[in-house]
């Protein structure tokens, strides 16, 4: 058994296939396919390190039902990417020795420059080798234990999984330079964001990714959205980059210099304009929260 477990929820589609690319003895982590296709599920081949189930149901209510009965205490860290990442093996282990070296609680790799993204953001900027957040996204969140064990009855009423980046960073367990976008590593998100959610979710009679997201927003008392936000860095020579103005000036001049690699040039000129106005203006709050008592 490894230190680190993948827990993916996937379908027909699924890319999970490159995260076993190379033998198992030489991967640092287990993986656990977590099919909502029957389909899928009928074709799994089982071989070593890998184990699959079957459970109906969107991305975090079924990582809820497949991870609430097990015994977490087995691994460190846990990597929940969703079934369109596509990234190698030798990355998924260097993505948990990050973890590890960094001392990281939460952490994503960055997004390939030909990625479809949510936050540009989150696109992989040169020059870095990680840079500290105030948030993570669903769409890859590597999650220490004890962030899991404490996020996890979250999972269970949400199928969007919106709101869980603005509480997964603020635990008492993760924190200011626990939280982190990890630019040596990137992975490639191939399809475009929310293109089946919001039919997945209407077919089962669902509340909106919205209206779940404000549940969540009222456990916690949180009044308005999170801002995503780079509070610090470091540089490839090891350098460290401190402060929002400093590393707002980084990211937007090092993502210049590539702006030609970007799948859009115009959507990456809109992002890099967005990320300089935000580092400059928006509030950050780092503030630990904990959920109303009556909303455990």
């Amino acid at each position: 058994m490894k230190k680190n477990l993948v827990v993916v929820r996937a379908g027909g589609k699924s890319l999970h296939y490159r995260w076993r690319d190379i033998p198992y003895d030489e991967r640092h982590y287990d993986l656990l396919v977590s099919y909502f296709s029957d389909e899928a599920y009928g074709n799994f081949v089982a071989e070593p390190g890998i184990e699959a189930v079957l459970i109906k149901g969107g991305k975090w209510d079924g990582l809820y039902k497949t991870l609430n009965d097990r015994d977490l205490r087995q691994y460190d860290f846990f990597w929940l990417p969703d079934d369109d990442i596509d990234i190698s093996a030798g990355d998924v282990n260097a993505l948990f020795a990050a973890m590890e070296d960094f001392g990281l609680r939460v952490a994503q790799p960055s997004l390939t420059l030909n990625s479809y993204f949510s936050h540009f953001m989150f696109s992989q900027c040169p020059g870095f080798v990680l840079r500290y957040t105030n948030y993570i996204e669903i769409m890859a969140p590597c999650l220490h234990r004890d962030v899991l064990q404490k996020t996890l009855p979250f999972f269970q009423g949400t199928m969007s999984g919106y709101g869980l980046d603005y509480i997964w960073c603020r635990w008492a367990e993760a924190g200011a330079f626990r939280a982190a976008i990890l630019d040596k590593i990137a992975m490639h998100h191939t399809r475009p964001v929310g293109k089946n959610l919001k039919a997945a979710m209407a077919e089962a009679g669902n509340h909106s990714s919205e209206e779940e997201e404000a549940v969540l927003k009222e456990a916690f008392e949180l009044s308005r959205r999170t801002v995503p936000l780079v509070l610090a860095g470091i540089l490839t020579g090891g350098q460290p980059v401190s402060g929002r103005l400093q590393s707002g000036w980084r990211m937007c001049r090092n993502w210049m210099s590539v702006l030609s690699d970007f799948r859009s040039t115009r959507e990456a000129w809109a992002g890099i304009f967005k990320i300089a106005r935000r580092q400059l203006i928006k509030p950050l709050d780092m503030t630990t929260i904990s959920p109303n008592k009556k909303d455990v």
